[in-house]
């Protein structure tokens, strides 16, 4: 199967990536192989849906790759940081979307996909549309962390309330 049209951005599926034969991975592994690979085939249970646990799986996630990149900006390696960063990236896209209990749905136009987000940080396509022109360089991965830690702070606080409603 052919990644949708809808999430082929050259920055994430440089090749027209294929979703076949992919290694079996628990929740959330695969998005490590396959971005936005949840959002894709929709698997239930519904990482959107559940975000007690899913955001915090993705966050995990997250806190691998920066490690990893913090080592690549340490030996000032930006090519071996790309591929960590575009995953970064990935995963800041989908925890936005499924924070606001929706699938990542159009990744070609992620600025109107993100613009329409109730909850996101302040600036959030400004900053992103600065990563995407030059992901693999300090600022943007120091932008992309700095996004991750408002976007956690977000998720606290959205869970919090889902919680005071529920009682």
């Amino acid at each position: 199967m052919r990644v949708p049209t809808e999430f082929a951005h050259p920055l994430f599926f440089p090749d027209g990536q294929m979703l076949d034969k992919l290694p079996a991975e628990p929740f959330p592994r695969l998005m490590k192989h396959v971005p936005f690979y949840y959002d894709i085939v929709r698997v239930s249970p519904l990482p959107w849906e559940e975000i007690e646990r899913s955001l915090p799986a993705l966050v995990a996630l997250w806190r691998e790759e920066k490690e990893e990149l913090e080592r690549c900006f340490a030996r000032r390696d930006r090519r071996a940081a790309r591929g960590p960063i575009v995953r970064g990236v990935a995963y800041l896209l989908s925890a936005l979307c499924w924070l606001n209990g929706r699938p990542a749905a159009n990744v070609v136009r992620w600025e109107e996909m993100v613009a329409a987000l109730p909850h996101k940080p302040a600036n959030a396509v400004e900053r992103l549309q600065f990563i995407f022109r030059r992901p693999d360089v300090y600022p943007a991965f120091v932008q992309l962390r700095e996004l991750f830690i408002e976007t956690e702070k977000l998720v606290c606080k959205q869970m919090a309330m889902k919680k005071r409603t529920t009682r």
